[in-house]
């Protein structure tokens, strides 16, 4: 009788291959009439079979993250978005929109970055900030500061000194409830020299030389975010001592949408004497994005290339201006 001596390599899960082992060794001379039940050999083979089990699943797993539409990493989502040009959107934070009148008659005051305001929710506590300084001036009993941005969360600054000869220096936003739409750049040239330049996102490379104050954004790690700086052929480059300034809102996402009176907490130059009337409710707080949002807008940003012509390319736009969207319908004329 003709006997194959072959190891079957088309099944992995264990007891198949197991199976497949057994059957192989039964048919060697050496191993024909062995009992495999009842044997050290038996240990073997389970080893043996667990070890391709776990290749098998590696492969697949493997595979699977090679692909945007099959990956279940959120790594390697963000990695293939990245080679699409799509830059995945962070945790944003609840803005709310006030009126802040101080009542003095000094004939100015300036409003600095980061100055709280306070509103609860829920019973709860929570702080916003303006992210910009502003300047106002006195129009007969009051200094008005009208139309003023605000965002739930701590306004956070994080500097770097800049070290070309270190290959692994990096310029990381290390919070991922950091919220990059309220990300402000800026390069100063040296610990004794104070000029500061403000640098903004690069959004279309075509435009940029060698002399554009530019950084780039990108997800890494953990869900946080990194700023790079260009080449000095794309964008200009930082240089050994400059000083990287990284401003920006860590905030605690959706939790912040529905504040409706905001109160000053604190004296805004010197003047404690502070209202504050509400424009508009906070709202636009919420979580980073989804791995099946990005799966779904990377190809369609790639598509539209930055332009609003198909309506698939206002439903990926309006997702993105409008992350709490939970449906969107398009339609044009000729429908």
């Amino acid at each position: 009788m003709t006997t194959t001596k072959r190891l079957s390599v088309t099944e992995f899960d264990f007891d198949e291959v197991k199976d497949n082992l057994k059957a192989f060794m039964r048919n060697q001379t050496e191993f024909k009439d062995y009992d495999f039940e009842g044997s050290g050999l038996s240990a073997l083979l389970d080893v043996l079979a667990y070890n391709t089990h776990y290749l098998g699943f590696n492969a697949n797993m493997l595979a699977n993250e090679m692909f945007l539409d099959s990956s279940q990493l959120r790594s390697s989502v963000v990695s293939h978005a990245k080679t699409l040009g799509y830059t995945t959107r962070s945790a944003r934070a609840a803005k709310a929109v006030i009126n802040v009148f101080l009542n003095t008659t000094n004939t100015s005051a300036t409003m600095p970055a980061g100055t709280v305001f306070t509103a609860s929710i829920d019973e709860e506590s929570y702080q916003f900030v303006n992210i910009q300084s502003a300047v106002a001036y006195n129009n007969g009993s009051t200094i008005p500061f009208n139309n003023l941005s605000v965002y739930e969360g701590s306004f956070v600054s994080t500097r770097y000194t800049t070290d070309t000869q270190n290959v692994e220096q990096r310029f990381l936003i290390n919070d991922s409830r950091a919220d990059t739409t309220t990300l402000t750049v800026k390069v100063q040239n040296s610990s004794s020299d104070s000029f500061t330049a403000t640098y903004v996102l690069a959004t279309d490379i075509a435009a940029l030389t060698s002399t554009s104050n530019v950084y780039f954004l990108q997800e890494v790690e953990d869900g946080k975010f990194e700023i790079y700086f260009g080449d000095g052929i794309l964008g200009n480059a930082v240089e050994d001592g400059n000083i990287i300034i990284l401003d920006y809102v860590v905030t605690n996402k959706g939790v912040g949408n529905g504040a409706t009176t905001l109160t000053s907490s604190a004296a805004i130059d010197g003047v404690n004497s502070v209202n504050v009337a509400t424009v508009s409710p906070s709202a636009g707080g919420s979580e980073p994005e989804t791995i099946q949002s990005i799966k779904y807008n990377a190809p369609l940003d790639y598509a539209s290339q930055g332009r609003c012509v198909t309506s698939e390319d206002y439903k990926t736009y309006v997702k993105q201006l409008f992350p709490n969207t939970q449906a969107v319908s398009v339609w044009g004329g000729e429908n």
